[in-house]
């Protein structure tokens, strides 16, 4: 099966290459499988080589058949001699540190480079060349959001009294998988980052937090699985933080779902939350940087009686959005010290929180494509307080 053209992958190729080219780097090898796809349309296991000026060529240990099958570039066995060939006259060779390891590394070091070559870490260069989607990447992740927006559905369908957080969570994973095609798993950047299909948190456990990156941690089941779901039974509302996943491309949405109208107070909160995102989405245009986006949001939420509760209580998360594609945590990230600006092509999820003490979390999220210099919500729906009270 092969999902994209050669022209598509060169496409993607040819825009790495400009900053390999840029950075003075000869060539780079990549390893990690959402590199592997990325470039080549594969993730059997072995290495792509993109050089400065030429095509991609993908090495492969284990499957060379299937690799052959799925990928429309040069594929071949893994060769060390073919290999270091390619990076014969090169000063430096380019590497992602941010996914390597060290084992990789040294046999990258020690077995392929030739003498006289450095490595350098391109994690960076990498991180902004997938920023910008093509049409092909585009459509597929359409098709994630449509998986987010169904999922939201079936939340409110499917709520039956005294179920548990988990009980929510294992019906939307088994429906997601058994009649929307998603694919099981997703890839995130980074090391120890696992993270489920889904976070069904409720209560006040909801306000644990944990190691994470994520805005909500909860208690979890195990000290071993110390995120999300706690087993506690929902009474008043549930929040449901999901992944769409299609043929690798991630689409990323939460919503709050309050059982019975909530009381006064935890509305207007839900209100303000919603009216919130509107205006930072509003704001964020072509041009805008993520540390833009990010004072704007919290000048915003300065003059909110909740901003003490925003995004986290003693232990915050220090961001309000987050690029995604073939990983859920890429470029651009809305927060402080962001200085990538905003440009057609891109996708961010924007995830407002509120913790609320002896209560729990009031949150919404949406994943948004950027075009034609307006930024468009992919996984909407399911949104007003009305939409997401359950009797």
């Amino acid at each position: 099966m092969r999902l994209f053209t050669k022209e598509e992958l060169l496409w993607r190729g040819g825009r790495f290459q400009k900053r390999l080219g840029e950075a003075g780097i000869g060539a780079a090898l990549l390893t990690a499988n959402s590199d592997l796809y990325y470039f080549t349309g594969s993730v059997q296991r072995g290495m792509v080589i993109i050089p400065a000026t030429g095509e991609p060529r993908y090495f492969v240990r284990k499957y060379l058949d299937r690799a052959l099958r799925e990928s429309p570039l040069a594929v071949e066995p893994f060769d060390a001699a073919a290999v270091t060939a390619l990076f014969r006259g090169a000063d430096a060779v380019g590497f992602a540190a941010d996914s390597m390891t060290v084992a990789e590394y040294e046999f990258l070091k020690k077995k392929l480079l030739p003498a006289g070559a450095e490595l350098r870490d391109m994690s960076l260069p990498l991180a902004l060349t997938k920023m910008v989607k093509s049409a092909a990447e585009i459509a597929l992740l359409e098709k994630a959001a449509a998986i987010n927006r169904a999922v939201m559905r079936h939340a409110i369908e499917s709520f039956r009294p005294g179920m548990r957080d988990i009980d929510m969570q294992v019906t939307l994973e088994s429906y997601a998988r058994r009649e929307l095609g998603h694919q099981g798993s997703f890839w995130l950047r980074g090391p120890n980052m696992e993270a489920a299909l889904s976070l069904v948190v409720t209560g006040t456990s909801a306000l644990e937090p944990t190691y994470t990156d994520f805005p909500i941690g909860g208690r979890g089941l195990s000290p071993a699985v110390a995120q999300g779901a706690s087993g506690e039974t929902i009474v008043r509302s549930f929040v449901v933080d999901f992944i769409g996943t299609a043929h690798g491309y991630n689409a990323d949405s939460t919503r709050t779902f309050f059982v019975g109208r909530p009381e006064e107070r935890i509305g207007d909160m839900y209100r303000e939350l919603v009216g919130f995102l509107d205006r930072v989405v509003s704001f964020i245009t072509p041009g805008v940087t993520g540390e833009e986006a990010w004072n704007y949001a919290t000048a915003l939420v300065a003059e909110c009686a909740w901003h003490d509760w925003f995004m986290g209580l003693e232990t915050k998360v220090r961001f309000l959005g987050h690029g995604i594609g073939t990983e859920v945590n890429q470029l651009p990230v809305i927060a402080a010290k962001q200085a990538v600006p905003f440009a057609d092509g891109m996708t961010v999820a924007i995830e407002p929180k509120i913790f609320v003490p002896g209560w729990g979390i009031v949150g919404i999220e949406n994943t948004y494509l950027m075009e034609g210099g307006r930024l468009r919500v992919l996984t909407g729906g399911t949104e007003t307080l009305e939409e997401v009270t359950i009797g």
